[in-house]
């Protein structure tokens, strides 16, 4: 007896009435156990058939599963926050102590349930499952307690595994409460439901205070930043859905978004720890004799890309799942067609679980996709920071090598090809695990006959074998075209003013073209056909293996092929052709990958500076202490060239003394300044260096910069140093005639300054860095005389600003000569004569020769050059740099993309942020560097057609009814095979089976066909069409640009239209375009095959249209500002590298090599701010989307069940199609 109610220990009575109070007691123990730890005579169940609810004992079971989920995945949870997470200073409030109060309150309960259970039969309830799900509750009520205790101080979101663990716990308890509910419990255990009851009310209120009712943010400001990106402390669910992202679509659809509207990128995506992250690994696989930059790569980033290859996983198995529920489906349709139909329960319980299902892989392919696209943004951002400092490192023989094409083709395609590799790499291993889910559901529906269709695609396999190696070796010959081209356009930006003065403009487009049309887009050409015979063959392989499938099952199998086993296997052929269809282009980019792997791995390896060249050491701190010392040296280019360059050097060059190289035109002077740098090869002696350097290149480097950044370079500002540097270095009445004075934007490589201006500003630079020792490669050449005099006087001369340095001049000027301390003659690769002046002159040798000669062929010069000094004004830039008429035809300075301005002049303490703010100073200047134009609003219609003009109309529509005849013939092929199940159902055999399978086979090879024509017609005639006419008007428009819009364009921007952006309309754009059609025309079919069978779901798809169209509108408008952020901040990285690789003796001379890199890895993170949220923004869109699918997906299958529960008369066939 149990609380009084002799009916409870009828334990075996089979009476109606005992057997209905029996198994309506969930509190019930039987005497003897009727099946393993449950006690209860209906046993575990699970359904009992007379009350249609699930048993006693098996309500319990998702009970403990939460359980087990708290305790296991809880504790785990407990020990990150204790061992990861840092405490924070966070002051207790009311949310804290009601969610602990709630909890406890739940723990005294779940313990009042285990004390009625042990209260009603002590002994049996040991040994029941019941009983225990109650102590595992506690054990797990105990953990999440503890983790919210610490949650408080260690995390400011709330924690996924407590979330998830109360909306389990709700979801269990509910289900149990429902059961007590229906076995009407409270009329004979009033105690035990009122717990029950109140219990799943106190989870409710703890679910909502732990995800409802927000934390504190500003608690935890120690832990976030400035325009911190919300991914920091979004929850789980925020997570999944991407809710994170909501802010920013909101603020999108009402505003235009700017840089300055970015997040900052989370650590760990940043360029500096990526960069890290590979630069480490990278050192790992150099150490090894084969290096190998894919396994350098997977150990940098491998741990969450396999984490999403997991989830991905899970995405997959859920999507076979549904075949399963739609045989169920179809079943119970058919059922209403027979004496004995299934309940209507049944079939609502089949919808949700569809539905249920199709939320689930929505979140986990969405995750997978999310994890993939943040790999491919580290990989991007850490092989930019390598390729970026490899090139600082590179020797003379790598860069002989590698020109400044080929490494920009290395950061805008090789680059790019193994991004795109991320978000196809896990269908390597995925797809041959759906194709493998495939076979085995078929192998349940169609038994052997599935063998037929393996047999099909193991005869593909050599095929595709062979496809793949002609793909591979286009690939190749492709990337060299690109280089090759990319090569010539860097050529001619570089020398367009040379090009323009002397008519060139015809030749060099006529060889670009030659590269372009002939060379690159034929090989184009090849690869488009190749990979439409590559598409002919994974688009047949589906139909192919459900053809020999369907043919062998009739021919050798005694059951009809009715529609309860076509449909299911259908809707499996259509699974396999994802994975079938995506394998072409997996392996397609694996081949790219692989290539541009090959191509990077070279670069990475090649030869880099000698790190023992020269020794640095500590500066001297005494006039006359030796500085510079070289002592039986000899140098070479590179270390595989066997003659020198410089041999048996012996030099010393002290503190405080000027020590000048002469010699003729290419006797070494430069090549021993270099040597001195370090940047040739030392095949013996020693060159030690005391102190910091400053050099001045022959070939003077400027930035795109302002006059004042290019002498500060990155140095402590010093205002009175700054006005003694100007005037010693003779810039002073050039400032005044400078449109904007020192503020003024030079342009790339100095373009609007002349040739005596850039020799002077870069001296300026020398002078402003207050270096110890002095490298100046002939400095005077590029001044007038009176100029050089000056610059003699108050720089280089003993009465000088540099008279206490160590100064080495290499020149062939007799009046510095004058004041040398020391000169050495260089020739035939070494020194021939030392001394002072007096001492050489008084030899009469070679010195001496040479300064008579020099001394000569200048007063020829002076006597013309007298004539000109009274009409000549001071030196002015009026007839190179851009007039205020012509400034109107020049877009807006560039003034709030703060990460991508030039480097400013306050050292390193101004470059915390890369933002900058623009300074009122800065407004209204008028040689600032043109602002990359960003359209902003939707993207107009002109655009599209303008590509659907060029892409050629004709061929556009061709392809166009190809794409919705292969549709058709698809859906054709559907409603061939609905006839056939129906025609077999009935006759209860197979019958005219050539016939039907004829037919089918005709549908299919028919929209396979479709498919090639189409594929073709779209590379071939529309895609590589529309290239060639977009690169020949780019290319035109730049050689008939003039010379201001190369003076105020970084060429790097330019660079960037005909790399990067020309590789997405070859090769990216055509590609885009055909998915949205395909899956367009896909839908529309879908769409109409469900609204002939069941007319009343237009009532559904009508509203849910009206909600993706604003979806689709509401995500459209920010996502188009992301997408040309996106763009215009990657045009600055190509500019920065561009003209870094142009100065790189100048930035090691500095030591600047740092200050370059986390320049280029703030213009990196700037291009990745824009690039997260976009990428985010899909994925955003995509989980709304699908959840409107599910939604569909719901409600097809309710009005199917309602159609036949009504006696529509609606057919599993119709249902299945």
């Amino acid at each position: 007896m149990i609380d009084g109610n002799p009916q409870l220990v009828i334990g075996n009575d089979r009476s109606s009435t005992g057997s209905f109070y029996t198994a309506a007691n969930p509190l019930h123990v039987s005497t003897t156990l009727r099946q393993p730890l449950c006690g209860n005579s209906e046993g575990w169940g699970p359904i009992n058939s007379d009350l249609a609810d699930f048993t006693p004992c098996f309500v319990d079971v998702p009970v403990s599963i939460t359980a087990w989920w708290g305790v296991v995945m809880g504790a785990g949870a407990l020990w990150l926050l204790l061992k990861r997470r840092e405490p924070q200073h966070v002051p207790k409030n009311w949310h804290f102590y009601a969610k602990l109060v709630v909890l406890a309150l739940l723990l005294a309960l779940t313990a009042t349930q285990a004390i009625l259970q042990l209260v009603s039969n002590a002994q049996l309830y040991i040994a029941d499952f019941r009983f225990w799900a109650n102590v595992w509750t506690l054990a797990s009520l105990a953990v999440i307690f503890a983790v919210q205790y610490f949650e408080h101080w260690r995390s400011r979101q709330p924690n996924g595994v407590v979330l998830f663990y109360w909306v389990f716990f709700i979801i269990a308890h509910g289900i149990k409460l429902r059961s007590l509910v229906t076995r009407e419990v409270f009329r004979y255990h009033l105690p035990y439901f009122i717990v029950i009851t109140i219990s799943v009310a106190l989870a409710i209120v703890e679910f909502i205070l732990e995800y409802l009712v927000p934390k504190k943010q500003s608690a935890y400001d120690t832990l976030g930043k400035e325009d911190e990106c919300p991914f920091e402390y979004a929850d789980i669910f925020s997570v999944l859905t991407f809710s994170w992202m909501t802010p920013m679509m909101k603020y999108g659809y009402k505003h235009f978004l700017t840089q300055d509207d970015m997040w900052n990128l989370r650590e760990r995506d940043t360029t500096k720890t990526t960069s890290s992250l590979l630069e480490d690994s990278w050192g790992i696989e150099l150490e090894k004799k084969s290096p190998s930059l894919w396994i350098a790569l997977f150990r940098a980033f491998g741990g969450p890309y396999m984490r999403g290859a997991i989830i991905k996983c899970g995405s997959d198995i859920l999507a076979f799942v549904q075949p399963q529920l739609l045989r169920y489906l179809i079943s119970f349709v058919d059922s209403y067609r027979t004496d004995q139909p299934q309940p209507v329960a049944r079939g609502v319980a089949i919808a949700l679980a569809m539905f249920a299902v199709s939320v689930c892989q929505t979140a986990c392919l969405h995750q997978y996709f999310q994890r993939a696209f943040e790999t491919g943004m580290r990989v991007k951002s850490a092989l930019t920071g390598l390729i970026y400092s490899k090139a600082l490192r590179l020797s003379n023989e790598g860069r002989s090598a590698k020109t400044t094409g080929d490494i920009v083709n290395h950061m805008a395609i090789d680059q790019q090809r193994l991004v795109d590799l991320t978000q196809f790499g896990t269908q390597l291993w995925s797809a041959p695990f759906q194709i493998t889910l495939c076979m085995v559901s078929l192998y349940q529906l169609v038994g052997n006959s599935m063998w037929a269709g393996i047999g099909v695609m193991i005869l593909m396999i050599p095929i595709n074998g062979i496809i793949a190696r002609m793909m591979k070796t286009l690939q190749i010959v492709q990337m060299k075209n690109k280089d090759s081209r990319t090569r010539l356009m860097t050529e001619i930006l570089n020398n367009m003013k040379s090009i323009k003065l002397y008519a060139w403009n015809k030749a060099f487009m006529s060889k670009l073209s030659h590269i372009r049309n002939d060379l690159e887009l034929n090989t184009l050409r090849k690869i488009g056909a190749t990979q439409a015979v590559a598409n002919f063959t994974w688009s047949s392989t589906p139909f192919l293996v459900s053809c020999t499938t369907f043919a062998v099952f009739v021919l050798i199998d005694d059951r009809p092929l009715t529609t309860e086993l076509v449909f299911p296997a259908l809707t499996l052929f259509n699974l396999l052709t994802f994975p079938l269809s995506i394998l072409p282009m997996v392996i397609t980019s694996i081949i790219e990958a692989s290539v541009a792997v090959k191509r990077l791995t070279d670069y990475l390896t090649s030869d880099e500076l000698q790190e023992d060249a020269v020794l640095f050491q500590e500066p001297v701190t005494h006039n006359g202490d030796e500085s510079v010392r070289i002592r039986d040296a000899s140098f070479t280019w590179n270390k595989y060239q066997p003659n020198n360059v410089l041999e048996n050097i012996n030099l010393s060059a002290r503190k405080g003394e000027l020590t000048c190289i002469v010699g003729r035109v290419g006797a070494g002077k430069s090549s021993l300044l270099q040597a001195i740098l370090g940047d040739l090869w030392k095949s013996q002696g020693e060159v030690i260096v005391r102190g910091r350097i400053a050099y001045v290149a022959q070939q003077s480097w400027v930035m795109n910069a302002s006059v004042r950044e290019n002498i500060v370079f990155g140095h402590r500002w010093d205002p009175h140093f700054y006005e003694l540097t100007i005037e010693a270095c003779a810039l002073v009445d050039d400032f005044k005639t400078l449109p904007d004075g020192d503020q003024t934007e030079v342009g790339e490589r100095g373009i609007s300054l002349s040739g005596g201006q850039k020799a002077r500003l870069t001296l300026a630079r020398a002078v402003y860095a207050r270096a110890d020792i002095y490298l100046l490669d002939d400095v005077l050449s590029a001044v007038d005389s009176h100029v050089g005099r000056h610059i003699i006087n108050r720089v280089l001369g003993p009465t000088g600003v540099l008279n206490g340095k160590t100064r080495i001049l290499a020149t062939n000027s007799i009046a510095v000569l004058r004041e040398a301390d020391f000169i050495a003659l260089i020739r035939d690769r070494t020194f021939i004569e030392k001394g002072t002046y007096e001492q050489l002159m008084a030899m009469k040798g070679e010195v001496a020769n040479l300064i008579r000669t020099i001394s000569a062929e200048d007063d020829d010069e002076n006597d013309s050059e007298a004539s000109r000094d009274d009409a000549k004004s001071p030196i002015s830039l009026d007839s190179t740099t851009v007039d205020e008429s012509d400034m109107s035809e020049i877009e807006e300075a560039e003034d709030d993309l703060g990460a991508l301005a030039p480097i400013k002049p306050g050292g390193y303490c101004k470059l915390a942020c890369p933002r900058r703010e623009t300074s009122d100073e800065e407004n209204g200047l008028k040689t600032k560097q043109t602002k990359e134009k960003s359209e902003q609003g939707k993207v107009k219609w002109s655009v599209y057609t303008e590509y659907a003009k060029e892409s050629n109309l004709y061929a556009v529509s061709i392809y166009l009814f190809f794409l919705l005849a292969s549709q058709t013939a698809q859906v054709a092929g559907g409603f061939w095979l609905k006839r056939w199940s129906e025609v077999n159902e009935i006759s209860g055999r197979n019958p005219d089976v050539g016939k039907y399978i004829g037919v089918y086979f005709a549908f299919g090879l028919g929209s396979s066909a479709l498919v090639v024509l189409q594929t073709f017609i779209l590379w071939i005639f529309c895609s590589i069409e529309a290239s060639r006419k977009f690169h020949e008007r780019m290319a035109y428009a730049i050689f008939r640009s003039p010379m201001s819009f190369f003076e105020t364009t970084p060429s790097g921007r330019i660079l960037n239209r005909f790399s990067s952006d020309i590789y997405r309309v070859d090769e990216v754009l055509a590609r885009t375009f055909n998915m949205l059609f395909v899956n367009a025309a896909r839908a529309m079919f879908t769409m109409g095959v469900i609204a002939f069978s069941t007319p009343a779901f237009l009532t559904v798809i009508v509203p849910l249209g009206f909600v993706y169209m604003s979806y689709q509108k509401y995500y459209l408008r920010t996502s188009r500002e992301l997408k040309r952020l996106d763009s215009v901040s990657r045009s600055p990285i190509f500019a920065h590298f561009q003209e870094s690789l142009g100065g790189v003796s100048t930035i090691r001379a500095y030591r600047q090599t740092k200050r370059f890199a986390m320049e280029n890895e703030w213009r990196m993170d700037a291009n990745n701010r824009a690039f997260f949220p976009s990428i985010s923004a899909n994925r955003w869109l995509a989980v709304r989307l699908e959840f409107i699918g599910s939604i569909v997906i719901l409600s097809a299958a309710v009005l199917s069940i309602i159609s036949v529960s009504t006696g529509s008369g609606l057919s599993g066939g119709m249902r299945g199609s």
